[in-house]
């Protein structure tokens, strides 16, 4: 689902901006207000930290504070700990109302989900997929019954357990099934090894669509969600 279907940067993008105007509507009367400048300063902060962040990933709760102290600065919040867990706590919570879907989702889902059963593999709560899925109006081509996601405790992808269990589910066997993600390790490994085919979505691929051979199997690399449309017509 995500950074498959679900674009997570432009998610949180409009979550922000969404949070901003909650904390601030109830006092801000200010011409200068500009929460779209506040996102991109906070933005640009946290692009200066990110290969500092991928060194440090435990200091990324910190790295948060700084960016948003620094996007606020010109107006009078006090961003302390409590501040900063409320903030980021609730674009969270908005993710599930806010979620935005990369281009072509539909037009691609619509097109498959007329020759073939859809489904998505999740790594997320069932719970939250559902949520997600009905408000972007997915389950006009996925039914909720072929969400399958991980339940606390049990199996998470790359784990080919995951997979069988959607299969079965579906009465389809795997050399009938693809896998389409955004995860090479999660998702292309994890499905080849329960015998489907994959493609990878990655969409800094140099080339428009190729292929990758991977042992006797090959898989096909696509920069967007359409390019679906070109490979099973």
């Amino acid at each position: 689902m995500n950074n498959t279907l679900v674009d997570p940067q432009r998610s949180f993008e409009k979550c922000f901006v969404n949070v901003l105007a909650d904390f601030v509507g109830r006092w801000a009367t200010d011409d200068d207000w500009n929460p779209q400048a506040v996102l991109e300063t906070y933005l640009a902060e946290w692009n200066k930290k990110a290969k500092w962040l991928k060194k440090k990933p435990a200091h990324a709760s910190e790295a948060k504070k700084q960016c948003l102290a620094a996007a606020l600065k010109p107006y009078p919040f006090q961003v302390n700990d409590a501040f900063v867990s409320a903030f980021f706590r609730e674009i969270k919570n908005q993710a599930k109302r806010h979620a935005v879907l990369f281009p072509y989702v539909h037009e691609t889902l619509r097109h498959l989900s007329s020759r073939y059963q859809l489904a998505i593999i999740s790594n997320g709560s069932k719970e939250h997929q559902d949520q997600v899925a009905e408000r972007l109006n997915l389950t006009a081509y996925i039914p909720c019954e072929h969400i399958f996601a991980s339940k606390k405790g049990g199996f998470r992808k790359p784990n080919p357990a995951i997979f069988m269990n959607a299969l079965k589910a579906m009465d389809i066997k795997a050399p009938q099934g693809v896998m389409v993600g955004d995860s090479w390790k999660n998702d292309v490994s994890g499905a080849m090894k329960c015998g489907m085919k994959a493609v990878w979505v990655y969409r800094l691929n140099a080339k428009k669509m190729s292929r990758r051979k991977v042992g006797k199997q090959t898989v096909v690399v696509v920069r967007n969600i359409r390019q679906l449309i070109d490979i099973f017509g």
